[in-house]
């Protein structure tokens, strides 16, 4: 049975009664009004949307708005943020590359030989349920795996993202992207605090959103290239978090939107990598797969989300529930892993992996 019009999210009705709700909550927003006697829904909205985000939505009438709390991005420097052995050294160049596109690679990880023994086992891991969520799922498995938390602990990555994002690392989560044959693309989208996943608050927290306090680290199980559907970024894109066209053409798993922004095809970047390989970049920057348009080439990759010890994730949540994949995840067992340094924040759950309990601090 076809759902009536009215009950369509992107009808003219539901957005203009969402529009009237959204600049409702921003005069209480501008007036500095008490929201006590909100449902905790509204007041989530009220406390973490902006008047920026507001207002595209609103002024719009629901056709547009924010892909993440907006943010600028406006590091230039060539200088490292830690100190790490001569081998594991960034040149200057590298370090003003990153910050003047928003990633960088391709670097090594592991050798071949060593990618396809991870290969083997990752693939056995993922026929099992996630001791994490009591589900198959590709997210957060190194919290079930103590293999996969070695490829994320080895120095060729560990030392690139001190010296991005400084010395001391905290890993909170990771995902393995397994695209077959025929696979669609993953189209442009950018994140900063993570508030696209549940449009009501963010998953981090940081001191100052406008700092670097979280890189991405995507590393090459097969080998990734342009036909099989590697990464591709637009640099220079991180410097701003950019709005979006509600109920696009195109899809972000089940949510619908693009990018507002002009993208030519001469303004894109590809990434091939070999196995063992990886890319490091800021979410920021907007990016995205062209999809696997190969008849016979798998292209598997895992990557991981390092912190800062100063950002909090999941403050007060329980369960997160994902919009862009109408699903709920319980936090129960999730917790963060420290890959480098020290802790002197102490905001976040903690997680042994090997033996998969947790150590609150």
């Amino acid at each position: 049975m076809n759902k009536k019009k009215e009950d369509d999210p992107h009808s003219f009705k539901t957005r203009l009664l969402r529009s009237i709700f959204l600049g409702f909550i921003m005069i209480l927003k501008i007036l500095r009004l008490p929201s006590s006697w909100f449902s905790p829904k509204t007041r989530k909205i009220k406390d973490n949307w902006t008047l920026s985000m507001l207002w595209a939505f609103v002024s719009s009438l629901g056709k547009k708005a924010f892909m993440d709390q907006p943010c600028t991005y406006k590091v230039a420097t060539d200088e490292s943020k830690a100190l790490v052995e001569p081998q594991y050294q960034l040149s200057p160049e590298q370090i003003m590359e990153f910050h003047e596109k928003g990633f960088l690679g391709p670097l090594d990880a592991i050798p071949e030989s060593e990618m396809a023994i991870f290969r083997q086992q990752i693939e056995k891991e993922l026929e099992l349920e996630s001791k994490a969520f009591g589900i198959k799922s590709v997210r957060d498995r190194h919290i079930d795996a103590p293999f996969i938390q070695d490829l994320f602990s080895h120095k060729n990555i560990t030392e690139v993202l001190a010296q991005l994002l400084g010395p001391d690392i905290l890993l909170w989560r990771s995902q393995v992207f397994n695209q077959m044959p025929g696979a669609p693309p993953i189209v442009w989208h950018q994140s900063s605090t993570y508030m696209h996943e549940d449009y009501k608050q963010p998953i981090l927290k940081p001191q100052n959103i406008n700092e670097l306090f979280q890189l991405t680290v995507w590393v090459a199980v097969d080998n990734a290239t342009e036909e099989n559907g590697c990464l591709q970024f637009i640099p220079g894109s991180h410097d701003k978090i950019r709005k979006v066209k509600m109920n696009g053409k195109n899809s972000f798993y089940k949510a619908r939107f693009d990018m507002d922004m002009d993208v030519q095809p001469s303004d894109i970047v590809s990434m091939p990598l070999r196995p063992g390989q990886f890319v490091v970049f800021s979410e920021r920057c907007v990016h995205g797969s062209p999809g696997n348009r190969s008849k016979n080439s798998r292209r598997m990759g895992i990557n991981f989300r390092a912190i800062t010890p100063s950002t909090a994730v999941y403050t007060d949540q329980k369960k997160h529930y994902a919009a862009h994949l109408d699903t709920t995840w319980d936090l129960k067992n999730w917790g963060v892993i420290k890959l480098r340094g020290e802790d002197k924040y102490k905001l976040n759950k903690y997680i042994e992996v090997e033996q998969n309990e947790l150590v609150e601090n």
